[in-house]
């Protein structure tokens, strides 16, 4: 049982909401937006930050959404109440300073800000246990700020994937930055999944269908389930891999990619996995899972903005197979 304001709109999650939701226990389905400030910032101060937070919010129903369990129906719900007041956790200088130890490794030390960034998507507590859900529900945004050295600081907001995919993101930024132009166009945000407003002839593909046609599979895919892990015991954690690629290198790759006729996600997925297959310590053949993201917005029935917040990509996983016998 849960309680719902009656000023409150209530709706159960689509199924690729679903998806995401039941990822979120076994350790995935967050999404981070990590910004490190210059010093002595004025946006770190929690007092300065929680309003325009709290605005952007306002403006976007799917974030200030309650995410909701139902025991007896076994099923997850989202409740949007009129107004937002996002929880911001406030870490000084001396616990930043306590934490950082405990997740770099001193092999491969790291910059405080990615460190920041892989603790975050590690964290999942808040959503971990629906049977722990508060009757009011549980917050889909979070907000930690840290303080680091000289005065600088690490803004890190954590989202449920759920209502925040990769676009999600980058528009979310845009708009703290006061880059959003024109006003918000988000009409009905948060008021359906993503399988409501798909296309007929694209939402009716047998399940072996691929591309913007996959909306049965989400992350919990069949063709994933049968990877094999070493250790299933040990404390789950993410990690993140940033190559950064100079402006020559990158204009090469890409006129590679138009004169081969190849699209540079195909070449960025083929890079990933030699360097994973170089970087194996056996010579056994290996299984490697490729998922690629697509926005579905524009072709949706009445196509979306980008600034139309919540989970609206599909996701194409396949299975590689690299190594020797």
């Amino acid at each position: 049982m849960f309680v719902v304001e009656k000023s409150s709109q209530e709706r159960v999650v689509g199924g690729t909401e679903q998806s995401w939701c039941r990822a979120v226990s076994a350790g995935t389905g967050i999404t981070v937006l990590a910004l490190q400030l210059k010093s002595n910032t004025a946006a770190a101060d929690p007092s300065v930050l929680r309003p325009l937070l709290n605005t952007i919010l306002d403006a976007h129903p799917v974030l200030r959404s309650k995410l909701h369990y139902s025991a007896t129906k076994k099923a997850f719900s989202f409740t949007t109440p009129p107004t937002s007041q996002i929880q911001i956790q406030p870490l000084d200088k001396s616990s930043t300073l306590h934490l950082l130890p405990s997740l770099s490794d001193p092999d491969s030390p790291l910059p405080p800000l990615q460190l920041i960034l892989e603790h975050e998507l590690s964290n999942n507590l808040p959503w971990a246990n629906p049977a722990l859900f508060p009757p009011s529900g549980v917050d889909l945004v979070f907000a930690t700020v840290y303080a680091l050295p000289d005065a600088r600081h690490v803004v890190a907001l954590r989202f449920h994937t759920a209502v925040c995919d990769r676009t999600t993101a980058e528009s979310l930024l845009s708009e703290l930055v006061g880059a959003a132009e024109g006003g918000i166009q988000n009409q009905g945000e948060g008021s359906f999944g993503i399988e409501d407003v798909m296309p007929v002839a694209k939402s009716k593909k047998k399940l072996w269908a691929h591309g913007l046609d996959v909306l049965g599979y989400s992350f919990n895919s069949f063709r994933l389930t049968n990877i094999k892990f070493k250790d299933v015991k040990a404390p789950r954690t993410s990690r993140v891999l940033r190559l950064r690629i100079s402006r020559s290198h990158t204009s090469r790759i890409l006129e590679g990619c138009n004169s081969a006729g190849i699209k540079l996600c195909g070449v960025l997925t083929a890079a990933g996995l030699i360097a994973a297959a170089h970087s194996s310590d056996d010579n056994h053949k290996n299984k490697y899972g490729v998922v690629t993201l697509t926005d579905c917005r524009s072709i949706l029935n009445s196509p979306l903005s980008s600034h139309h917040f919540g989970k609206l990509n599909s996701l194409s996983p396949s299975s590689i197979h690299i190594g020797k016998y």
